[in-house]
C-alpha cells in the first residue's frame, strides 16, 4: 500500500477537525527527502595566521574534523561543501545540520583564541536555512596559489551588504559549475578552477576587506556561539516597577 502524502495527511485531518502542526508537516517533507535533519548553509570567511603557514595542513585539519564528526555524530546530516584556501585567506561554504554547524564554529572559535593556530580572525557572510537541494554531495578543500597585488590597499565605495551579496553570487554560481561536472571529471574541473573558471572564484582583496570591517554587520564564530551558549534574557517595564504589581487575572 502507498504511502500517504502530508498533503492527503492534511486533508483527512482537516476532515477529521483538528490539522497537523507544522512540526509533524516537516517531519513528513524529512522523511519524503530521505533526510534526519534540516539542511544549514554556512558561508565564512578567514584570514590565515602568519606568513609560513601549511595551507594544506588547514586542508587536512578540516578534512580530518569533518570526518571525525561525522563518526561521532552518525545519526547527524553529513557534511559537505567547499574550502577555498588562497594564500592568506579562506572562503569555506559548509553544508550540514545545525548541530554540526555549531561544532564546526566552535572549533573555529578555539582557533582564533590560540595565537599557534592557523587562523587569526573570520566572519560569517550567511547562514542559510532548509536549503534544498544541497550545492555540494561531498566536503573537499582546495590551495588556490593566486598571487593578487594590493590587497590590503584596496578601497571602494560599495557598501559591506553588496560586497557580501556579490560574493555569495559568485559561490552559488560556483557550486551550480561543480554539481553539473561528470563524476569522472569531478577532480580535475576541482583542480582547474582558477583556468576554467576564475570569475566565480572570490576576489582575496573583497574578502581582505570584509574581514577589516568595523561596522559589526558580519558576525564572529563567538558571536555565533554565544547566540547558543547565552541565556536570553529580556527585562520587560514592568520588572523595573516596585513593589510588583499584582495580577488577579491571567490577562491583567
Amino acid at each position: 500500500m502507498a504511502t500517504t502524502s502530508a498533503l492527503e495527511q492534511r486533508n483527512d485531518s482537516v476532515n477529521e477537525g483538528q490539522g497537523p502542526s507544522l512540526l509533524e508537516i516537516i517531519e513528513e517533507n524529512l522523511r519524503a527527502d530521505n533526510k534526519k535533519y534540516l539542511v544549514h548553509r554556512l558561508v565564512y570567511i578567514s584570514k590565515i595566521q602568519g606568513v609560513n603557514t601549511d595551507r594544506k595542513a588547514i586542508g587536512e585539519h578540516y578534512d580530518q574534523l569533518t570526518k571525525r564528526l561525522m563518526n561521532d555524530y552518525h545519526s547527524s546530516e553529513h557534511i559537505s561543501g567547499l574550502m577555498l584556501i588562497y594564500l592568506k585567506h579562506i572562503v569555506h561554504v559548509i553544508e550540514t545540520s545545525s548541530d554540526m554547524l555549531y561544532k564546526i564554529m566552535d572549533d573555529l572559535r578555539r582557533m582564533e583564541d590560540d595565537s599557534e593556530s592557523f587562523i587569526s580572525k573570520s566572519k560569517i557572510l550567511v547562514i542559510s536555512h532548509d536549503v534544498h537541494p544541497r550545492l555540494y554531495q561531498q566536503w573537499n578543500y582546495r590551495l588556490l596559489d593566486i598571487v593578487e597585488h594590493g590587497i590590503e590597499a584596496f578601497d571602494t565605495n560599495e557598501s559591506t551588504e553588496n560586497l557580501t551579496v556579490d560574493l555569495l553570487s559568485q559561490l552559488l554560481k560556483l557550486g551550480m559549475f561543480i554539481s553539473k561536472q561528470p563524476k569522472l571529471n569531478l577532480k580535475n574541473a576541482m583542480d582547474s578552477l582558477h583556468d576554467k573558471v576564475p570569475e566565480l572564484l572570490p576576489q582575496q582583496s573583497i574578502v581582505n576587506f570584509l574581514l577589516e570591517e568595523n561596522e559589526g554587520i558580519l558576525l564572529t564564530p563567538k558571536n555565533f556561539i554565544d547566540m547558543y551558549e547565552k541565556p536570553f534574557d529580556t527585562s520587560l517595564e514592568s520588572d523595573m516597577v516596585w513593589p510588583i504589581p499584582t495580577r488577579l487575572f491571567p490577562y491583567n
